[in-house]
């Protein structure tokens, strides 16, 4: 069995219990520690066959909210978020510990990324995330490092971090009266990319580190984008929340007033994170993923990102997407394995 017990993941599951059944399973043989915040409609109902798991059944609870009642229960010095249709390779998390054990100065680290999709019987990987493949944000200052971040198309959600920043960034999601500051899911995930680089500096390590499903439908496509979020007088309410909430960390950390670290963060903030080319692609996408005559479009697009990613990383030990690696096995017998899975009953893997 792989030792993992400085490391707590957290799974927020919500209303995909065969994947939620699939990770749990792929965690059986580790012994890392387990919390499941579930805001799924009905109770997972194989928890008992878990007793090393931690599950909390929180009916449509939102995510912030299901993270708060966690927080406390969190033990050890790492803790990462696992998304239930992602796989987080156990091996891959150990060296993340094993790199912050040994670089006080970084707050949070993580790997490289596979996509994949089961269909029409195969599963096939692509790379994801190449631009940053082998990012580094190494700032000697919180504003040093905030700036460089707006110059990373990537995400820093589910890196391993420190637990105590972890803790501290979530906290300070709150009003004094426990009510959130803002809710949007995109704004709490630009959110941890801000309030990690407060607490410290950044690295990807060139190692597989995590595969994520494709999965057409899920929250995100239904979140009002941050682009509105900033813009729109609809959200300024919740959008000052944001900022103040960052600005109350950077204050803490800085020691500087918090009417000069609100100023920073409105600028970072304001800052555009996409060149005009990419931000031109996106509403493009965007637009065309409204109309199903028009999707075909997106298909072009994500085959020309695949071909591309598949160019870029050939022969790279650290996305395997075109042969087969142990970690790699692990995950297709995880995948084959579960039971229920819709879409997925009989299926040969290509490696």
């Amino acid at each position: 069995m792989m030792t993992l017990q400085n490391v707590t993941v957290i799974i927020p599951a919500h209303n995909r219990p065969e994947r939620l059944r699939r990770l749990l399973d792929y965690y059986s043989h580790t012994d890392i520690k387990i919390l499941v915040p579930d805001s799924s409609d009905q109770p997972f109902a194989d928890a008992e066959k878990y007793p090393d798991m931690t599950y909390l059944h929180r009916p449509k609870l939102h995510f912030l909210l299901k993270l708060k009642e966690v927080l406390p229960m969190i033990c050890t010095p790492y803790v990462l978020y696992c998304a239930d249709d992602d796989f987080t390779v156990p091996s891959a998390i150990a060296r993340m510990a094993e790199f912050l054990d040994t670089h006080p100065d970084y707050s949070t680290a993580q790997g490289h990324y596979l996509t994949f999709t089961p269909k029409k019987g195969k599963i096939s990987f692509y790379p994801r995330y190449i631009r940053y493949f082998d990012k580094q944000i190494t700032g000697e200052t919180p504003r040093e490092r905030l700036s460089q971040e707006k110059n990373m198309y990537a995400s820093l959600l589910y890196s391993v971090i420190r637990t105590e920043a972890f803790q501290r960034m979530y906290a300070a999601c709150f009003n004094p009266d426990g009510s959130l500051r803002f809710r949007n899911l995109f704004l709490a995930e630009e959110f941890f990319n801000h309030a990690a680089l407060i607490f410290g500096k950044y690295a990807t390590l060139p190692c597989f580190y995590s595969a994520r499903e494709r999965i057409a439908g899920s929250a995100t496509e239904t979140t009002v984008p941050v682009s509105i979020i900033k813009t729109s007088h609809k959200y300024q309410s919740e959008y000052q929340g944001f900022l103040l909430a960052l600005a109350e960390l950077l204050e803490a950390q800085e020691g500087c007033r918090l009417e000069e670290a609100f100023s920073f963060i409105c600028h970072i903030s304001d800052m555009p994170r996409d060149t005009a080319k990419i931000s031109g692609k996106r509403r493009i996408m965007e637009f065309t993923q409204k109309y199903p005559p028009l999707r075909w479009v997106n298909k072009l697009g994500d085959w020309r990102y695949a071909q591309k990613g598949l160019k870029a990383v050939k022969g790279m030990q650290s996305y395997p997407c075109t042969f087969s690696t142990p970690e790699k096995e692990e995950i297709i017998r995880a995948i084959f394995t579960t039971e229920d899975t819709e879409g997925t009953e009989g299926l040969y893997f290509t490696v």
